[in-house]
């Protein structure tokens, strides 16, 4: 949409010309604006962590139509607006009106109001004032203090040629606020408004209207600064305010000022036009928005206060601000409570995004930025994040958030207007950030615009012609943000202009110029250049006053250059530039259609793709060799992004998922595909409609496919696969009702025993043991961890048939089944194919050894002295008259004791000399022998040459050790080594006392 041809164009004509062209239609929004709440009723403490969200949401929803078209504010004629008759050098003179003001606004009168069905929207007029003298009081806010930085006084470059004892007459003049809430309100203290009011303290010359929930019409300290407004929500009622956020905002701005009641607003008279587009929740529809917009320029306001917000762009609302600025109206709107909530994502909503609206952010008691406030290139100025102000039904309140903020500065624009009443609004919006107080970094930053608001500095202090200056070399160039509207002068063909960009993806930088020319005079020929790295990249020169210039751009800090084409240029230029960002369409364009869609292969990925056109929608088609199962998630980096997915079986209808809001993200439940194509689309669901975003989504496919049972057929038991011990079978359930049959053979009594794995979380897989005779001899079930293990059977040799079954396919990952066939010798699992095997069997058969758990002799452990002296005594069956069981305190009521105490009582042990026994203690292997050698009855041999070689010649056990070795019975374990410390294991013991017994 082009915006209004002439400056100054009413807005039925504008409206009426639009109309008239051919193919214009504007389309809305489909969702809701919402207030701008702060994060909490009382929040020194979030103030303090900077980590509690608002609270109420401030987004859009998904409900319209593409097809509903701007008509209702097609209202009557206009009150023309002011005409913009001052140079673009403005300096500030003294008021005439400082101190005490001469008008105050007519009261809101409910018979005149909306209530009265004469008084249609379209019919509204603004209430004339009337001027009564404020009272004055010598009360002082002593929480109000004063900007600390010097302000630069105007006086003596005033065009009016006001000497410098006008204003300190003026201020000599000045009242003091007798309000007595007025130490709670310590936001005006940092924004400098007691100075500020002593010169000027309120502007009864313009309108300012309040587009919110209404305002509480009866309030004491709002009803006499407050003129006639409308009711956009429900028609033909009076504003009034059912939600509270109008109510609070009305007060920041302009409640009555030393009147000996409640707060001051940032301005004590003002004359107040309440817009209610928001019902009672906070909620309302961007075309509401832009009709109370357009009901303000036409009614006559001056200033539009926007404490609500929304993150999607519309090219709808942008001709409307572009409207205004035109027509002289300046914007002022809050720029989002998300910094904490969004994190990274945050951004400025709109329509504070927008470059010609002064975006307000909110700052904390300590001058520094709220971590709440959303940051972005569009931010302007920062106000207290913190205030003290009305509410409905007559109280006052403490409230919060950049709603609170937006008129804090809505106010001081005001009060500049009252000094400077020829200012345009880009010379209100520059002379808020050349006094602004800086926050963080010097200059503009992302955080916190150009600084905190300073009343007082904006209402003493001169407009600079060119505030960007020093920055004639790439090295001092000066920041240009991005959607930003800035406005600069060249003196002469020796000056040059440097901008720094910071440009956050490769794509199109576009700079909107405007060279302000007299009346009459040659407009100079302006070139424009861009460079990166050092190096020109592309210039332009434009003969025009007014141009927009593309550049290519890529990622990174670019540099633009502005003069003079001409280098004999001798008279100044003044300039505007807006600019804008476009980014570059991604790597899988053109996929704006189903016909288009750019074919992914069918495997997990992540592409990384973006919104670079107006209702951009990206294709993507997968093409499934296999069937599988498919999951897809969305996620972007911007609020601005309200990411949604959908997904079609070719042939089959589209099916959407969005079920989450703007920066959040998106995911399908997980997909069984087949084989065949599948298509999904990607678009921004902020809109139907939805404008190119700075932006990017990630588009993650998590494919699995399903896998092949290499077992099949094996549906049948005749089927069944032979199984072997100890290899792992892998399987899957990939229908219903699918049934696994394996088989195992013994060719001798063996201990079996089964183990399962891997079965996915959510499925139970069931495994039954049949055998020849299909007689079930054991089943089980997996666990919550998809594992089961079978209780080990001793099994006649034989066919033995496994069936596995689960109670849901699974096909997208194997469950593993391993057999364990152990075959029984002398009862034993676990001493086939042992060396010590036959010594085993033989004392087992003697009655000598038993297991030490079912089924397992486990020759490998270490003997214990109890499992020892047990053996012996078996194997040697000593005859004791009754032995004393009682002699060592820590055997007692041991399974051993009766063994212990008939070993102890030939002499063949013996115990500690701590009167200990310790049964369960391992023995060495030179006690092994000891133990074998005493019950054997063999006499120690004292020899002169050692029996092994690490067996030194006088050692306690070596006669026994030399007469063992020379029996024939003893022999080490390698060459001609014994390791005697080294524990005696059970198959060593037993295979000793084998050779004795």
């Amino acid at each position: 949409m082009r915006p209004a041809g002439d400056s100054g164009e009413d807005v039925e004509t504008w409206l009426r010309r639009l109309r008239g062209e051919p193919g214009v239609a504007y389309v809305h929004p489909n969702g809701v604006v919402h207030v701008l709440s702060g994060a909490g009723a009382d929040s020194g403490a979030a103030n303090a962590a900077g980590t509690e969200g608002e609270a109420a949401s401030a987004r859009f929803g998904d409900a319209g139509t593409l097809d509903s078209k701007y008509g209702r504010a097609a209202v009557s004629k206009a009150s023309p607006s002011n005409p913009s008759a001052g140079t673009d050098d403005v300096q500030i003179a003294p008021s005439s009106k400082s101190g005490s003001l001469d008008a105050k606004s007519e009261p809101f009168n409910r018979a005149t109001s909306p209530s009265n069905p004469s008084a249609d929207p379209d019919n509204m007029q603004t209430d004339p004032a009337s001027s009564p003298s404020a009272a004055q009081s010598e009360q002082e806010d002593p929480t109000a203090l004063p900007s600390d930085a010097p302000i630069q006084s105007p006086a003596a470059d005033s065009p009016s040629g006001a000497p410098e004892a006008g204003l300190a007459a003026a201020k000599q003049q000045a009242v003091k606020a007798n309000d007595p809430e007025l130490a709670k309100q310590t936001h005006l203290g940092l924004i400098g408004a007691a100075e500020a009011w002593k010169t000027v303290n309120g502007n009864t010359g313009i309108t300012i209207a309040l587009v919110d929930t209404g305002v509480d019409l009866d309030h004491p300290d709002l009803k006499d600064n407050l003129v006639t407004g409308v009711n956009l929500v429900e028609r033909g009622k009076p504003p009034e305010d059912d939600n509270g956020h109008g109510t609070s905002v009305a007060g920041v701005l302009a409640a009555a000022g030393n009147n000996g009641v409640g707060v001051a607003g940032v301005m004590w008279n003002a004359k107040l036009m309440p817009i209610k587009a928001l019902d009672q929740w906070g909620d309302g529809t961007e075309e509401d928005l832009g009709e109370a917009i357009l009901y303000a320029m036409k009614n006559g306001a001056k200033i539009v206060v926007l404490s609500v917000g929304l993150h999607r762009e519309s090219p709808y609302m942008q001709d409307i601000v572009n409207q205004a600025e035109k027509q002289g109206v300046l914007l002022v709107a809050a720029a989002g409570n998300d910094g904490v909530s969004l994190g990274s994502k945050a951004a400025v909503k709109y329509p504070a995004a927008y470059p010609t609206v002064l975006a307000v952010g909110g700052a904390r008691a300590d001058r520094t930025a709220d971590t709440r406030s959303n940051p972005g290139y569009e931010l302007d100025i920062m106000a207290p994040w913190h205030v003290y102000t009305t509410a409905v039904g007559g109280g006052y309140k403490k409230e919060e958030g950049t709603s609170m903020a937006a008129p804090q500065v809505a106010a001081v624009a005001a009060l500049v207007m009252e000094r400077n009443p020829s200012f345009k609004p880009y010379q209100v919006r520059e002379l808020l950030r050349q006094t602004a107080r800086d926050m963080g970094p010097a200059g503009f930053d992302s955080t916190s615009g150009y600084g905190l608001l300073q009343a007082d500095r904006a209402i003493l202090g001169t407009l600079s012609k060119d505030a960007h200056e020093p920055n004639n070399s790439s090295g001092t160039a000066s920041t240009l943000p991005l959607r930003a509207n800035l406005n600069a002068e060249l003196s002469s063909a020796k000056d040059e202009d440097w901008y720094m960009v910071d440009i956050p993806y490769d794509g199109k930088l576009t700079i909107g110029y405007e060279g302000r020319v007299a009346a009459g005079s040659p407009t100079p020929t302006v070139r424009f250049g861009y460079y990166e790295g050092g190096k020109l990249v592309r210039e332009e020169d434009t003969k025009l006053a007014g141009k927009s210039i593309e550049f290519a751009v890529n990622k990174g800090s670019g540099r633009i250059k502005v003069q003079f084409s001409n280098p004999a240029q001798t008279q100044a230029l003044s300039y505007a530039l807006t600019t804008s960002f476009t980014i570059r369409e991604d790597a899988y364009e053109p996929n704006d259609r189903i016909g288009d869609a750019y074919a992914l292969q069918p495997r997990s990925q992540t592409v990384s793709g973006n919104f670079h056109k107006q209702a951009d929608r990206d294709w993507y088609v997968v093409d499934f060799k296999q069937n599988g199962q498919l999951k897809l998630s969305l996620s972007t980096n911007t609020a601005r992004i309200d990411p949604g997915i959908s997904v079609q079986r070719e042939g089959q209808t589209l099916i959407i998922y969005d079920d989450h809001g703007e920066g959040a993200s998106e995911q399908t439940p997980v997909i069984s595909v087949t084989a065949g194509k599948y298509y999904i689309r990607v678009h921004n669901a902020i809109s139907l409609d939805a404008s190119p975003v700075a932006g990017t989504y990630s588009l993650t496919m998590d494919f699995q496919p399903a896998l092949v049972d290499p077992n099949e057929p094996n549906d049948k038991s005749y089927e069944a696969l032979l199984m072997k011990s100890g290899t792992e079978y892998v399987g899957v359930i990939d229908k219903s009702g699918d049934t696994d049959w394996f088989q195992f053979r013994l060719s001798s009594d063996s201990a079996a025993g089964l183990t399962v794995t891997g079965v996915p979380q959510g499925a139970t897989l069931k495994l039954e043991i049949f055998d020849k005779r299909m007689k079930l001899s054991g089943s089980g079930t997996t666990d919550a961890a998809g594992s089961l293990k079978t209780k080990d059977q001793v099994l006649e040799a034989g066919v033995y048939y496994v069936k596995i079954t689960a109670d849901r396919v699974f096909q997208n990952n194997y469950y593993r089944v391993k057999l364990s066939i152990d075959e029984l010798v002398a009862g034993f699992r676990d001493i086939s194919g042992h060396w010590a095997k036959d010594a085993i069997v033989s004392l087992k058969g003697k009655g000598i050894v038993n297991g030490s758990a079912p089924y397992r002799f486990e020759p490998d452990r270490s003997v214990t002295r109890a499992e020892a002296v047990t053996m012996i005594i078996k194997a040697y069956k000593p005859i004791v008259a009754a032995p004393s069981t009682g002699m060592f305190k820590d055997v007692g009521s041991h399974w051993a004791q009766d063994s212990i105490a008939k070993a102890v009582a030939k002499g063949w042990v013996k115990g500690y000399p701590d009167g200990t026994f310790k049964p369960d203690e391992p023995i060495t292997r030179a006690e092994m022998a000891i133990i074998i050698g005493n019950a054997e009855g063999l006499k120690p041999r004292i020899q002169t040459t050692r029996p092994f070689n690490d067996v030194a010649l006088y050692d306690w056990y070596t006669p026994m050790l030399s007469a063992m070795k020379q029996d024939g019975k003893l022999s080490g374990v390698e060459a001609n080594l014994f390791k005697p410390n080294d524990t005696a294991s059970r198959a060593a013991f037993a295979t000793l006392l084998y050779r004795y017994v």
